[in-house]
């Protein structure tokens, strides 16, 4: 790891970018989702399966990280004050990397969220390998997990995202 930029390194293993409380989570934004897909499970709606279940109904976890993505517009904002995923772009830049992609995603859950809560999403650059020539040209590869927080600070989930970044900028 000798070649990364000093900032890449010490970005490693810490939170980087924090997005605190963009929207809360509401039964009627899930209920939306849950008719889009399909999703007919009893957890998301039958409120006294739920009450035995969980103790309310419980926001489908599959949502957790829309949680926490800030909206485009903002009546007291021109722009979002922050891409998604903010931190694999600083990434992308510092490395002068052109492209970059997702090539895997994990969710692990953890408390389920529920009507009222809110959730604080911290981005965090867990590794970035070396440098090597891929099939795209020559790249690397960089894994940031995103950790969910309810507002008591326990912890929703965690989402591992895997990335291939390849098109080195001519420097």
């Amino acid at each position: 790891m000798n070649d990364l930029p000093q900032k890449v390194k010490d970005w490693l293993g810490k939170p980087v970018i924090i997005v605190d409380h963009v929207v809360t989570v509401e039964q009627g934004l899930w209920t939306n989702f849950c008719v889009a897909v399909g999703d007919g499970n009893p957890l998301y709606w039958d409120y006294p399966l739920s009450r035995d279940e969980t103790e309310s109904v419980i926001a489908p976890p599959m949502m957790l990280p829309s949680w926490a993505i800030e909206h485009d517009w903002s009546p007291d904002r021109a722009a979002p004050s922050l891409r998604t995923l903010e931190l694999h772009f600083m990434v992308k830049d510092a490395l002068g990397i052109k492209n970059g992609l997702v090539t895997e995603v994990e969710l692990e859950l953890h408390e389920p969220l529920r009507h009222g809560d809110s959730v604080r999403a911290e981005q965090i650059l867990r590794r970035v390998e070396e440098e090597r020539e891929t099939k795209l040209g020559i790249g690397r590869n960089w894994d940031i997990d995103v950790v969910y927080r309810k507002p008591d600070g326990s912890l929703a989930g965690i989402q591992s995202l895997h990335f291939l970044g390849y098109g080195k900028v001519a420097a």
